[in-house]
């Protein structure tokens, strides 16, 4: 990470928010729902799965690594948007809202990056949400065609007025190290998420919530 920090950009799923499990629990009730014989793999199985690349977000291509039918993957998306906060809700990991007090005390700007909907991350973030720049929440839905992270990487620098370098992007997949790439944006990779191991190389990790402010207060305004 060469350049000054200035602003942070979150994904959320694995990141800030604890929700593999349930988003396993889902596929596993929609399955016997809908009659089919899967197996749904455990967390650490689905983790080595997004670890070799398999494509999990946005939700239709979680449905489908786990093994729906295209067409029941479709059923079992729109079921996801009515039900998931409802019956499935995720909770924060724990220290959240302190890594983001930290972060902004620190003066870094904060954002959201997220192949997940408004409706899903704002109710499990609860309090946590008034540390983010509004003008910076890049959800799934909130453009009427679904932008790249790496799009939206690049645009919430530009209404920070921020080069891309001055902006990192903390995530926790290959996929997202990826996007930031593209973007032009530091990465830093989280390992207790959905699909970066301790052994990953390529990028800087963070193996705790504690351990991310660490790294990043540190780069903030360096000459």
């Amino acid at each position: 990470m060469p350049f000054p920090l200035e602003a942070v950009f979150f994904d959320i799923d694995g990141v800030l928010i604890d929700s593999l499990p349930e988003h396993l629990r889902i596929c596993q009730d929609k399955a016997k729902e809908f009659g089919l014989q899967l197996r749904i793999p455990t967390v650490e199985e689905f983790r080595e799965m997004v670890r070799r690349g398999t494509k999990v977000s946005p939700m239709r291509y979680f449905f489908l690594a786990i093994g729906f039918p295209e067409s029941f993957a479709e059923r079992a998306v729109a079921d996801y948007e009515r039900e998931f906060m409802q019956l499935y809700r995720p909770k924060p990991f724990a220290g959240v809202g302190e890594l983001l007090l930290r972060l902004r005390t620190a003066g870094l700007k904060l954002g959201l990056v997220t192949s997940n909907t408004r409706a899903n991350v704002e109710p499990a973030l609860g309090r946590a949400m008034e540390y983010f720049d509004k003008r910076c929440l890049f959800y799934f839905d909130r453009y009427s065609e679904p932008k790249s992270k790496s799009w939206c990487l690049r645009e919430g620098a530009r209404i920070l007025d921020l080069h891309p370098s001055e902006c990192v992007y903390v995530g926790d997949q290959p996929a997202d190290a990826a996007a930031a790439r593209e973007a032009g944006t530091q990465f830093l990779g989280v390992t207790y998420g959905w699909g970066i191991g301790d052994n990953d190389n390529g990028y800087p990790k963070a193996q705790s919530l504690l351990a991310i402010a660490d790294k990043l207060i540190g780069l903030h305004a360096q000459p």
